[in-house]
């Protein structure tokens, strides 16, 4: 092969070995931060809700040198909900740090009413639903479990579409003063029912007076369900 063929050959190579070491990237990627952080907040956030991660961009002219080593992902706290800065460094070669801001949203399928209500009506199946959503300003302040609201009455008018809370809603009376009632007693093992009259309104589990009508003695019961009292021994 011709002296002159090798050197032009030479640097064709040497040139084109040129081109592919600055074709690779020297910085690193805004893509691959993000990846870290949101695997990173994946790992270690405090909540057992469904959420949703927003990572704030960065600044499109912010240049990175290519990290070496794995970045270093962390918080000095919790991960929690609501908006986080998350720490990234990198600590080889051309060092840098950087605060990652997040927003972290969590979703909950949570109570809330499917028709408008009135105070004092009964909540049926037919008036609420499960429905996902955004509980972050919510404090907690909900319920997820739909039977938890059956069978109470509203305390004040609410529109449909509210999320439920305990504080909308009060236990409906199963026994009203006056009533004729079914009392329970176990004791010793035997179960005996008599018939009695309440001395006044009742809720599931609060304790009210009753007249044993055939004795005519005042007993303390437990309500246990609508026209049923459980006696006190």
């Amino acid at each position: 092969m011709p002296t002159m063929f090798k050197l032009i050959l030479f640097f064709v190579t040497a040139f084109a070995f040129v081109n592919a070491t600055h074709a690779e990237p020297q910085w690193q990627t805004h893509e691959s931060i993000y990846e870290a952080v949101k695997a990173y907040v994946a790992q270690n956030i405090n909540t057992t809700a469904e959420y949703e991660i927003n990572i704030v961009p960065l600044a499109s002219r912010l240049n990175l040198a290519l990290c070496e080593q794995p970045m270093e992902v962390f918080t000095p706290n919790l991960v929690k909900a609501g908006r986080v800065a998350v720490n990234v460094r990198c600590s080889t070669g051309k060092k840098w740090a950087i605060f990652v801001p997040v927003i972290i949203t969590p979703f909950e399928n949570i109570v809330v009413l499917t028709q408008n209500m009135q105070h004092g009506d009964k909540v049926t199946e037919h008036h609420v639903a499960l429905a996902r959503k955004n509980v972050t300003q919510l404090h907690n302040n909900y319920i997820t479990d739909i039977t938890q609201v059956i069978n109470k009455q509203v305390s004040h008018n609410l529109p449909a579409g509210t999320v439920v809370t305990q504080k909308d809603l009060f236990e409906a009376k199963l026994i009203k003063r006056g009533d004729h009632v079914m009392m329970t007693s176990s004791n010793s093992g035997i179960a005996i029912r008599m018939s009695g009259i309440a001395q006044s309104d009742g809720s599931r589990g609060q304790v009210i007076r009753v007249k044993n009508q055939n004795s005519e003695r005042m007993v303390n019961a437990t309500v246990v369900d609508t026209g049923v009292v459980d006696v006190i021994h």
